[in-house]
């Protein structure tokens, strides 16, 4: 080394000349290696080390300490003395001067003629210097340059006292920089505790994110910075943070492997960029930004990406290096955590938030009632709780399949009474796929219906409103402003929504209908002829209508509260009416009796008592009143005048029998004598006298039948007979007519066909009346006689079926078929004949003897006649009397 302008130097003694200046040495090199151990700051040891060795009794007048600045590889003065004119700070650049050897070998390095010696900058005619390298932690720091005047000024102990001199620097200079290493970590680690400890002090997410800044600059010295959350549903970073960037970046979206926190978004991986006006990866969005630097790291939870921090600097000589890498990167899983637990406690607080709305709506909307009045709360409160411009709400119409819009609230048009079908439009779509829908661009949304083509609106979200499966109507939403989108949360908290909606328009539905049925029952019950009154369990009266009060005279006022029974009843018909009462608390009862009005008169009732059951518990009666006074009175005229026709009719009958009989008998004789005689003229005569009589007799005693069976005085005579032989006998009996007309006649039962307990006359008659107007009414067919036994609810049955390929019969004839004195038709009667009481007076026997008759037929086809009888002759609960 060779600075300019120096003091002349005196020579440096190889060793002392007297012990003497021995001692004084010595305890110039203790006062050395004592200053430099007190030394408090590395700077005090390199001046500790220069001015020990220029001290007096050591005699070095020359010295340098410089270090080696990694970046530069420069050697830059630290402290000196003798060089009064050379600045502090000073560089001497590689390539010069005879100290860079030192620095490169590690070794000390002795030039006893500067002029001769390489790499020598000339300053002073003459001298020599030694360089002694600093070490510390196994590598080259520094270098200590001593220098003298003179050529050939230093010999070995020269070198040995520079040398320990330099070597306790450089453990000095070791421990302080261990020290201040320790220092800085635990000044670094209390940072990140305290931003640790302000960082999950704090939840509210915004709050949150702007400490995290504000502490990641403080903490890297730097002039500010960005805070990106990552936005896992578009794959996306959002500025939501940020601090002298240059600009307002907040908001800014950017995506994976985009600009500086896009890529380590996207590598995981964080990144320093020295300049970054020139780093090709720039951002567009950034092109107005003016830093030098930036590092960048992605925040983390585990290999989760949360986000992403960016730090910049506006300095030209702000470098980022390792030891600002480090502390970032000791920073940036704090953050993340930190604002992990923000988004979670924002997120969990938004949600209670939603519950909280969703409580209070279903309690709202659970407090109305009124169909309009919920379906506009139900609009309003989704406006409000997503945060839209408007919407509309449809119900379905489930008979016309199609949606009905019934709320509607700034969509930009009146909607109200719209119809959608299925499929049509946003809020038909989701009716069809019972699946909510999002339209990011409604104009652009080939789904839409033509009713809406003048809506000007910018996102539409749908969603069907279901309880269960089923469709209850559909709500849209939707915002005109460009900049909303509808996303995934927006989504949940319509689901969350919808139910409550449906469920509350489900209700009003019910109670409007419910409300609706309650009028129109009352205005029945109001206005019904019939009395109508209401009974508690005790029989005690809870309303009447005002037949009621007309039929008996009691006003509401007047029956409410009082006993019914004992209300309209005399002492002789309580206990039935009491009967009736207990029978209608279990089931439906049913009569006629006699009532007694308020002002004593009686008056004949058909009566009627019917249980209340509310979700299957018996709640009350239900009691019906018809005056039948005049009816019974009519009825009882009437059933008078039938039993004196059936009188008249049997006394005439038996009446009419006696003559005809004779009639009869005496025709049989007159064919005999004209036989006899020889007058064969005379008998087709005789004969049509005969068949006549015969005729009149059979309509006579078809009458005296139909009457004993009307006046009750036909009786049965039940015995017990083998089937197969009546049947033989009665196929004999019918055989003739069925050969007249070209018949085939048949039976078919099964082998035995067993016995009968019953009227064996009252069923050949039965058989013979079926079998013959099925032999009348077919020509050249086929009748046949089918029988089976049959067992139902534990009795046993015989069925009788006479089946002919005849004319067969028309519904319409079918339905007056059984009625007496009734034939099919005019032609049919008078092409074949009868009175139409064969079929008559069948049924009531049938009905009679406990069973029936039914048939069933097709014009052109046939009929079947099926007679269905009790085997034991016993007639079942209930059967039907005879009418």
């Amino acid at each position: 080394m060779s600075p300019a302008k120096r003091k002349p130097a005196r020579r440096v003694a190889a060793a002392p000349r007297h012990n003497g200046q021995a001692d004084h040495r010595e305890a110039a090199l203790l006062r050395l290696t004592t200053a430099i151990a007190a030394a408090r700051e590395e700077a005090e040891i390199y001046r500790s080390m220069v001015e020990g060795l220029h001290d007096e009794a050591i005699g070095y007048d020359f010295l340098g300490v410089f270090l080696l600045d990694p970046a530069t590889g420069d050697r830059v003065l630290q402290a000196s003395v003798g060089w009064d004119r050379i600045p502090h700070g000073m560089r001497v650049h590689p390539g010069e001067g005879l100290s860079e050897r030192a620095i490169q070998d590690g070794r000390l390095h002795y030039a006893p003629d500067v002029r001769r010696a390489d790499h020598y900058v000339p300053s002073l005619a003459s001298g020599s210097e030694v360089d002694v390298p600093l070490q510390a932690d196994g590598r080259t720091i520094g270098v200590l340059v001593v220098e003298s005047a003179e050529p050939d000024a230093f010999g070995e102990k020269d070198f040995a006292i520079l040398s320990a001199a330099a070597n306790q620097a450089a453990i000095a200079i070791g421990r302080m920089r261990l020290l201040a290493a320790e220092r800085r970590r635990a000044d670094e680690q209390k940072a990140l505790l305290d931003t640790m400890a302000d960082l999950s002090g704090e939840l509210e997410l915004s709050k949150v994110l702007q400490a995290v800044l504000a502490r990641a600059v403080t903490l890297l010295g730097v002039t500010g910075g960005e805070v990106a959350i990552f936005d896992e549903a578009r794959r996306e970073l959002v500025v939501v943070a940020s601090e002298h960037i240059g600009k307002a970046s907040t908001g800014t979206r950017l995506a994976l492997g985009e600009g500086a926190m896009g890529t380590v978004a996207q590598t995981l991986e964080p990144l320093i960029i020295p300049s970054y006006r020139e780093w090709l990866g720039r951002s567009a969005k950034y092109a107005d930004v003016q830093v030098h630097s930036v590092m960048a790291a992605p925040l983390l939870i585990g290999r989760r990406l949360v986000g992403a921090i960016a730090t910049v600097h506006a300095d030209p000589s702000r470098v980022f290096g390792a030891e600002d890498l480090r502390l970032l990167n000791l920073f940036a899983p704090q953050a993340a955590i930190a604002i992990e637990n923000a988004r979670l406690f924002t997120a969990e607080r938004d949600r209670a938030g939603e519950q909280r709305a969703l409580l209070e709506t279903m309690a709202d909307l659970s407090g109305e009632l009124e169909l309009p009045k919920v379906l506009q709360a139900v609009l309003a409160r989704a406006v409000t709780l997503l945060g839209v411009t408007g919407g509309e709400v449809a119900i379905f119409d489930e008979a016309r399949q199609e949606l009905v819009v019934v709320a509607s609230e700034q969509i930009g048009k009146d909607s109200i009474g719209t119809r959608l079908k299925r499929g049509e439009g946003a809020m038909g779509a989701v009716a069809l796929s019972l699946q909510p829908l999002i339209i990011p661009s409604y104009k652009e949304w080939l789904g839409r219906s033509g009713k809406y083509a003048d809506v000007q609106v910018h996102s539409v979200m749908v969603a069907p409103l279901l309880i269960g499966g089923r469709l209850v109507g559909a709500i849209a939403l939707l915002h005109s402003d460009p900049a909303r989108v509808f996303g995934a949360d927006d989504l949940r908290r319509l689901n969350l929504f919808a139910p409550q909606a449906a469920i509350a328009i489900e209700n009003a539905q019910l109670y409007t209908s419910a409300q609706r049925e309650r009028q129109y029952f009352r205005a029945v019950v109001e206005h019904s002829p019939v009395a109508i009154v209401t009974l508690d369990l005790e029989g005690t009266i809870v309303s009447c209508n005002p037949a009621f009060a007309r039929l008996f005279g009691y006003g509401l006022e007047e029956a409410v509260g009082r006993n019914l029974d004992q209300l309209i009843n005399t002492g002789a018909t309580l206990a039935e009416a009491q009967a009736y009462t207990a029978q209608a608390g279990q089931q439906t009862a049913r009569g006629i009796g006699r009532r007694q009005r308020q002002d004593g008169s009686l008056l004949d009732v058909e009566l009627a008592g019917v249980p209340v059951v509310v979700d299957g518990e018996r709640v009350g009666i239900l009691a019906l009143y018809h005056d039948v006074t005049d009816l019974l009175s009519a009825r009882r005229e009437a059933e008078e005048a039938n039993s004196a026709k059936s009188r008249f009719l049997a006394s005439m009958s038996h009446e009419l029998r006696t003559p005809l009989n004779a009639i009869i008998g005496y025709s049989e004789l007159l064919e005999e004598e004209a036989r006899d005689l020889g007058a064969d003229a005379l008998a087709p005569d005789i004969l049509k006298v005969h068949a006549a009589g015969r005729h009149l007799l059979s309509l006579i005693n078809d009458i005296l039948d139909l009457s004993k069976v009307e006046a009750g005085k036909m009786e049965l005579h039940l015995e017990t007979f083998e089937l197969r032989p009546v049947l033989d006998e009665v196929l004999a009996t019918v055989a003739p007519l069925a050969l007249k007309n070209g018949n085939r006649l048949g039976v078919s039962c099964p082998d035995p066909v067993g016995t009968m307990h019953t009227d064996l006359v009252k069923l050949r008659q039965l058989l013979l009346n079926l079998l013959s107007n099925a032999c009348k009414f077919t020509a050249n067919g086929t009748v046949t006689l089918m029988v089976d036994r049959v067992e139902e609810e534990g009795r046993e049955w015989v069925a009788l079926r006479v089946a002919d390929t005849g004319i067969g019969l028309t519904q319409e004839q079918i339905g007056r078929l059984f009625r007496a004195f009734a034939q099919a038709e005019a032609s049919t009667a008078s092409r074949y004949g009868g009175t139409g009481l064969g079929l008559a007076i069948t049924r009531r026997i049938c009905q009679l003897m406990g069973g029936d008759v039914a048939v069933e037929s097709e014009p052109g086809r046939g009929s079947t006649f099926t007679i269905r009888l009790p085997a034991d002759g016993r007639a079942p609960a209930g059967a039907a009397a005879p009418h």
